[in-house]
C-alpha cells in the first residue's frame, strides 16, 4: 500500500511538473510572438551592435570629407565647397559687389539638407526620425559646410517652388531636398529605406548611402545626364534602376529616338527590355535611330543594354550590337525559328528550379577592375542573374588570348575587331559556373564547362587615339555593357543588401562615366531572419548535415549509455 501511495505521488508530481513546464514554455513563446509583432509594427529597435548601425559610419564621414580615393581626379564635397566659395569671393571682389547687392555671390555657400516640414514632425515619427538623425549627425560633423533647413511646405508651399522645375519627383512634407548652389536632388522618404516587395514592408535603412550619393551629385561641377530610351515598349516594372542611376550621380531623362536627338549633355544611354526594334533607313522608314546611337557612342559616351530570354529578336539593334562584339545566344530549330537561351544551374542558384543564377566573377582581364573593390572584400557579395540568357562574341570578332611576356601567369581571353580606323574589344564581366546549362524551347542545347562558361554580362570598349604634339595618347573610351537579364536590375535585387547587384551598377557607372559614387555604403537591416544567399547545392549539404549529425549523435549517445549500464 505504501508503494502505491509513493508511486501515485511521483506520478502526480511528475504530471504537475510537466504541465507547469509546458505552460511556461507556451507563455514564453506567446510573449515572444506578441512582442515581435509589436516591435515590428512600431519599430522598437535598439542599436546594440558594435558597428552602431543607425549612427554615422566612418566610411560616410570619410567619403564626404575626402571624396573617393579610387577616383583620384574628383574633388571631395568639402573641397568643392571651398573651391566655389573662393571663386565667389574673387568674383565679388572683381566686380565690386558686397552682400545685399544685385549679382552678389554667396561667399559662405553651404550644402543644404532641406526637410519639408517642421523639426518636431520629423522627430516625432520613428521612420522619419532615422533620416533626420542621420542628417543632424552629418551636419554636426561638418558644421561649416552643411546646414539643415526646415521650411513648412504646407503653410508655405512657395518655399519649394523652384525645386519643382525639371524634376519628375513630387515634393511632399516627407521629402528631403539636398541642395548646393543651383544643383539639387529631391528624395522621397521611402528612398531612404529598402522594402520587401512581397508585402511592401520596410526591412532596412539606407540613409547614409542616400545622403552621400546626393551630396556627391550636387557638389560636382557638372552632373551627367542618363537617358532611357522609350517608344519601343520598354518594360520598366519598377523604378529601382532609375534610382540606382540617380544614386550614381546621374540626372535622369527619357529620349524618344524616333522624334528626338540624344541631348548633348547625355553621357549614358540605357536600353531596357525593348519589345520593338529600333528603326533604320531601309526604304520604308526615313528615321534612323541606330545612326543616332552610333553618333552618340562616337563621342566618348557609353550605353547599357538589358535584355532577357523573353526579348524578341530585334534585327536592327542586334546587328548594331554585333559591331560591338555582342551576340545574344539563340538556338535555331529545324523549322528555322530562333529560341533564346535560358540559363539554368541547379547547383548555383537561389531557387530550386535553377533559374536564379549565382554568377561567377571574371577576374583576369583589364575591365574586371570594375569589380576589384567588390572582390577585395573578405566575402565578396554574390551577383545574381535571374531569368537570364547568355551572351557570346559576335562572328565578326576574333577570339584572342593575351599572355604577358614578362609574367605568363597574367593571361586572359577576349575578342577584338579592327576596321575603318577604330579598334574595339569585348570582355566578359560575369559568367555562369561550370555546372550551368542553356535551354531553348524547353530542351537543353548547351552545357558549360570549366573551359567554356556561359557569359551573363559583357563589356565592350572602343579606345580612341589622338595626336598631341609629337606623341600619341589614348583618349577616353566608349563602353557598351550588355546584360542578359532584365530582372538583374529589379527591385528585389537592387534593394537587397544580400546581393552585389547594386554595387556592381554603381561601380560600372563610376568606371564608364568617370564619376565618383558611394560604393560600399550598404543597407542596414532592422532584423533579417532569412538566408538569402544560400545556393541550392549548399542548402542540400546543410540539410544532409543537420539531418544526419543529430541522428548519429543520438545513436552514439544511446550506445554509450547502454554499454555503461551493462557494465555497472
Amino acid at each position: 500500500m505504501k508503494m502505491k501511495t509513493s508511486t501515485g505521488k511521483k506520478l502526480r508530481y511528475g504530471g504537475i511538473s510537466a504541465l507547469v513546464t509546458a505552460v511556461i514554455i507556451a507563455a514564453i513563446i506567446l510573449f515572444n510572438v506578441i512582442f515581435s509583432a509589436l516591435s515590428y509594427k512600431f519599430t522598437w529597435y535598439a542599436d546594440l551592435t558594435p558597428d552602431l548601425l543607425f549612427t554615422l559610419s566612418e566610411n560616410c564621414i570619410d567619403l564626404i570629407r575626402n571624396g573617393d580615393d579610387e577616383f583620384e581626379e574628383s574633388s571631395s564635397p568639402i573641397e568643392m565647397v571651398d573651391k566655389i566659395r573662393a571663386e565667389n569671393k574673387q568674383y565679388n571682389a572683381d566686380n565690386g559687389l558686397s552682400e545685399g547687392m544685385e549679382g552678389y555671390r554667396d561667399e559662405n555657400i553651404m550644402i543644404n539638407l532641406i526637410f519639408c516640414d517642421d523639426p518636431d514632425v520629423w522627430q516625432g515619427d520613428k521612420m522619419m526620425n532615422y533620416v533626420y538623425n542621420t542628417a543632424t549627425e552629418i551636419q554636426a560633423e561638418f558644421p561649416d559646410y552643411i546646414s539643415i533647413k526646415n521650411p513648412n511646405i504646407v503653410h508655405n508651399p512657395s518655399s519649394v517652388t523652384k525645386y519643382k522645375v525639371n524634376t519628375m519627383s513630387t515634393i511632399a512634407p516627407t521629402s528631403v531636398i539636398i541642395e548646393f548652389g543651383t544643383e539639387y536632388r529631391i528624395r522621397a522618404l521611402d528612398s531612404f529605406y529598402t522594402t520587401n516587395t512581397e508585402d511592401d514592408t520596410i526591412w532596412a535603412y539606407n540613409g547614409e548611402k542616400a545622403f552621400a550619393a546626393s551630396i556627391l551629385s550636387v557638389t560636382r561641377a557638372e552632373s551627367p545626364l542618363a537617358c532611357v530610351t522609350v517608344n519601343h515598349r520598354e518594360g520598366f516594372a519598377d523604378t529601382a534602376l532609375l534610382q540606382t542611376l540617380s544614386d550614381a550621380g546621374y540626372k535622369i531623362d527619357d529620349v524618344d529616338l524616333k522624334n528626338e536627338e540624344i541631348p548633348e549633355d547625355c553621357r549614358l544611354l540605357v536600353i531596357f527590355d525593348p519589345k520593338d526594334d529600333f528603326l533604320v533607313k531601309d526604304g520604308t522608314s526615313d528615321i534612323d535611330e541606330i545612326a543616332k546611337i552610333d553618333k552618340f557612342l562616337d563621342e566618348t559616351n557609353s550605353m547599357m543594354v538589358f535584355v532577357s530570354p523573353e526579348t524578341p529578336v530585334l534585327k536592327n539593334l542586334e546587328e548594331y550590337l554585333a559591331e560591338w562584339g555582342i551576340k545574344f545566344d539563340r538556338h535555331t530549330d529545324t523549322a528555322g525559328n530562333e529560341h533564346s537561351y535560358m540559363i539554368k544551374d541547379t547547383q548555383n542558384s537561389l531557387t530550386s528550379n535553377g533559374f536564379t543564377v549565382v554568377s561567377e566573377y571574371v577576374t583576369d582581364n583589364p575591365l574586371t577592375s570594375i569589380t576589384k573593390t567588390m572582390r577585395s572584400r573578405p566575402v565578396p557579395q554574390s551577383v545574381i542573374f535571374p531569368n537570364a540568357m547568355s551572351i557570346s562574341y559576335s562572328d565578326i570578332y576574333s577570339p584572342q588570348r593575351y599572355i604577358d611576356e614578362e609574367d605568363p601567369s597574367v593571361a586572359y581571353n577576349y575578342a577584338s575587331y579592327r576596321a575603318d580606323g577604330f579598334s574595339r574589344s569585348i570582355y566578359n564581366l560575369f559568367t555562369t559556373g561550370a555546372t550551368a546549362s542553356a535551354f531553348a524551347n524547353g530542351s537543353e542545347v548547351e552545357k558549360a564547362s570549366e573551359n567554356n562558361k556561359l557569359a551573363l554580362m559583357t563589356i565592350s570598349v572602343e579606345d580612341r587615339t589622338v595626336q598631341e604634339s609629337n606623341y600619341t595618347t589614348i583618349n577616353e573610351a566608349s563602353y557598351v555593357i550588355a546584360c542578359g537579364s532584365t530582372d538583374f536590375v529589379s527591385k528585389d535585387f537592387l534593394e537587397s543588401n544580400a546581393y552585389g547587384n547594386t554595387d556592381l551598377m554603381l561601380s560600372a557607372c563610376r568606371s564608364i562615366g568617370q564619376e565618383p559614387v558611394p560604393v560600399g555604403l550598404g543597407f542596414k537591416p532592422f532584423a533579417d531572419f532569412t538566408i538569402d544567399t544560400v545556393t541550392t547545392k549548399e542548402a542540400t549539404q546543410y540539410t544532409v548535415v543537420l539531418t544526419v549529425v543529430p541522428v548519429v549523435a543520438s545513436i552514439v549517445a544511446g550506445i554509450v549509455v547502454l554499454v555503461r549500464r551493462k557494465h555497472r
